[in-house]
This record gives C-alpha cells, structure tokens and sequence, in this order.
C-alpha cells in the first residue's frame, strides 16, 4: 500500500502544490492513481511552471520529503526576495527507493540529518536485504553466514567478493547493446581497500588513479596489505554499483513516461533538476529512447553522481561520446551543474570506487582543481571534454547578476567557497539562485 495519497503532497513550510510520484527498483510507478491525477491537473490549470525534481541517495521516503522540503523553502524565500513576473508553478518530485549504508566517517550521500532518519542498524538491514536479493539462492546462505562472520580472513573475503560479482558487474541496462567485463574477485578486493583507504583521508594523494588495475587480476599492494575485511565494506560497495544502476533505470524506464506526459500537458515552462543520483535518473529520463514531445526550459544538476566526462565530445579509454551529451541540445537552455572541492564522496571517493568500462563518460545513458582521472565525478570537479562551456566561480548568490550565457550549453557552477560544503548541501540560496535564474531567462 502506498504511503503517498493519490493527490498532492503538502511538504512542511512550502506554499507551492506539490505532488510526489514513486516509483520502485524496476522503474515502475507505485502510485499511478497521482500519476494520472497531476497529469490531469497540470493539463487543466494554468500553472506557468512545473519544477521536476529527483532526489539522489536517501535513507527513506521521509528523507526524500525533507530533501524536497528544504530546497523549496529555500527556493521561496529567494524568490519572495526577487519576484518572479507571473510565476506561479507546481512541484512535481519523483521517489525512488535508493537506501544506502554511508560509512562512520565517510561518504554521506543523503540530503541531511531529518528526525525520521533510520538508525545505522536500519540502514544495515534494508541494504543488505537488497543486495541478497540479487546473490543466487544457492549462494545466499553462505552470502548470510559471511556478512555474520565479523572481520574476514583473505580467502573468506574471496568468496564474498566471487558472490558479488555478478552485481558489481552487471551491463548498464539502459543502453542498447552495452557490456561489461566481469570483475575478478582480487579487483573487487582492490575496489574495497581503495575506497576504504580514500574514506579514511589517507594515502589518497599518492593513488594514480588512472593507471589502477582495478579490473585485473594483480593484487596490488593494496590489497596484499590488507589482514583481515570488514564485510560491511562489501555491502557498501556493491550497493553504491547498484544504487547508481537502479537510478539510471528508474530514469529511463518510468520517470521518462511520466516526464513526457508531464511535458505534453504543461502550458508553461518545466524546468528539471535533479540531486547526486538523481542527476542520472533525470539525465536518463531526458535522454531515453522515446523522444520527448518537447524541450525542457532549464536542467539544473546538484552535486551530481556521474562521470565529469558525461558530456564529453570523446572519452578517452573507449570511442564514442559521453553518455548524456545528447541532453544538451535537448534543452532550451544551457545546462547548468554544480560541483564543490568540498563534497567529500565525490571529490575524493568516487573515482576509486566506480570504475567499470560503463562507468567511464557514463556510458549508460577551477577551485575544486584539475580531475584525478578519468572516472572523476561531475559534482567533484565540473564538466571536461565539452567546447562550449564556461564556469562561474564562485557560484553566485541571490542577486548577484550571472553574465551573459548566449553561445554556451553547460555553465559548471563552482560552489568550493564554502558555498556548497558538502554533498547534501544543495538547499541553499546559491542553488535555490541558480534555479530562480534559469527560469527568468528561459
């Protein structure tokens, strides 16, 4: 039973309708009653915008709610501040069951810290019950016996790395014909010591990251280092492939419907925007096989979770384009997307973890310095590889002016000034600026 009605969704302290739509790990929408409900509402009002948002990693459907909530409170505070002529929108926000173990200290990924937020051993539990879902049956009872066992010796933690494989390595299956080579158990191992080794802020300066076998079979020195494995290091990080392969699913699979519909309805404007991972499941939408009935007035993307090489013209390592370049010609506007030396996960994390073939310009479709390599995030150092581009730094606040942005496709925001500091740090008057600005010039 949903917990969402089918209607609209008051969010704590914000003025504007706002509706929510979940949908589930397959893309699925779970709530097709409000679907179709605010399809029909936006089809018969005159709303002059709709803002259509994905959040990123969240802990519950609570947390989603906040995320929403705190933007648009923000979002309306600067705009009560700076009129919009006529603006009069409606808020559609998608959900999209994206649970994630953070580490004690580490990534956090979630939007911020909400009354309702699940305890560590919650979190625990929910994604492990998602990653034994995917572990075959004759598997799952040493898989259980495993992650109950406390720290690993080598060969247990071999084994634990042979069961997880198949996720870790699972094809983007949002693009036609994509693959991906299996990952050997002793790269799997090397993917868990490197991410462990970034979280705990050492010996990062030294990793050259483009040269790591994280593919091969070598041990590494990583790895051979290592005495004993803390299981719940290899939840998280099949969970981060997977949370990252089920956003771009989910995006291209039920969140595109509901985007075209959202688009042949609307008399106005609809802006997209989306948070970490849903940055991707907003890409996907945008970019899924089925062309949109039309373009999207703005996209803004927030701190987000994807290769900085997704808009690339070429990506070295493999031919072909970025994965979403193709989102910039199909919005009227220049992109814009945001990135800060100060969002930990994605500065300094994310390019020792993800690194499968696919992950590389996101083949499935300044301050913060130069990129570590080439599997560094969007929302860690801003966009590469496209021609028409510019940066503005520092992101701007409420009412400062942004120049003239005619000839452009992508604007990189640059919040490292202590503007953005971290990686949920996206409700705030710098973005909730960035965002009342793409629709005054849309």
């Amino acid at each position: 039973m949903s917990l969402v009605p089918a209607g609209p969704y008051a969010l704590p302290g914000v003025k504007m309708p706002s509706w929510l739509v979940r949908f589930d790990k397959d893309g699925e929408c779970t709530s097709p009653g409000t679907a179709a409900a605010l399809i029909e509402k936006i089809r018969t009002s005159e709303y002059s915008n709709v803002l259509f948002y994905s959040h990123g990693w969240n802990t519950d459907f609570g947390a989603a709610v906040d995320q929403y909530s705190r933007f648009l409170r923000a979002f309306e505070a600067v705009i009560q501040q700076h009129p919009l002529p006529g603006f009069s929108p409606i808020f559609v926000g998608v959900t999209w069951p994206s649970a994630w173990m953070p580490s004690t200290p580490g990534p956090q990924m979630a939007a911020g810290d909400v009354e309702h937020k699940l305890s560590e051993a919650d979190i625990f539990e929910k994604v492990l019950a998602e990653i034994a879902a995917d572990i075959s049956n004759e598997n799952r009872t040493d898989f259980y016996e495993l992650i109950d066992t406390g720290m690993l010796a080598r060969e247990q933690a071999l084994k634990l790395a042979r069961m997880m494989s198949s996720i870790i390595s699972r094809p983007p299956e949002e693009v036609d014909g994509a693959t991906s080579e299996p990952i050997p158990e002793e790269g799997i191992l090397k993917l868990v010591a490197l991410m462990r080794t970034a979280e705990k802020g050492s010996g990062k300066e030294d990793i050259d990251t483009d040269h790591i076998d994280t593919i091969g079979g070598g041990a590494g020195p990583l790895v051979a280092a290592s005495e004993s494995w803390d299981p719940r290091d290899f939840v998280r990080l099949a969970s981060l492939f997977q949370m990252k392969d089920r956003a771009g699913r989910v995006g291209s699979r039920g969140v595109a419907e509901l985007l075209r519909n959202v688009l042949s309805a609307a008399q106005g404007g609809v802006h997209v925007f989306g948070h970490s991972f849903g940055a991707k499941v907003v890409l996907s939408a945008l970019c899924a096989p089925e062309p949109l009935p039309r373009q999207p007035s703005s996209l803004l993307l927030l701190q987000p979770a994807i290769s900085h090489l997704s808009f690339a013209e070429t990506v070295p390592g493999r031919t072909g384009s970025g994965g979403y370049r193709t989102a910039l010609r199909l919005v009227k506007s220049p992109v814009f997307t945001t990135y800060s030396s100060m969002d930990f996960p994605l500065h300094n994390v994310f390019h020792l973890a993800l690194r499968r073939p696919s992950d590389l310009g996101e083949l499935q479709v300044g301050a913060a310095g130069e990129p570590p390599g080439r599997y560094a995030a969007l929302g860690g150092y801003g966009p590469r590889g496209v021609e028409d581009r510019t940066q503005i730094d520092p992101i701007p606040d409420a009412g400062d002016d942004y120049p003239a942005l005619a000839g452009y496709r992508i604007v990189a925001l640059d919040g490292s000034d202590k503007r953005i500091t971290s990686h949920g740090d996206v409700a705030n008057s710098y973005t909730a600026w960035a965002l009342c600005t793409q629709i005054a010039r849309a």
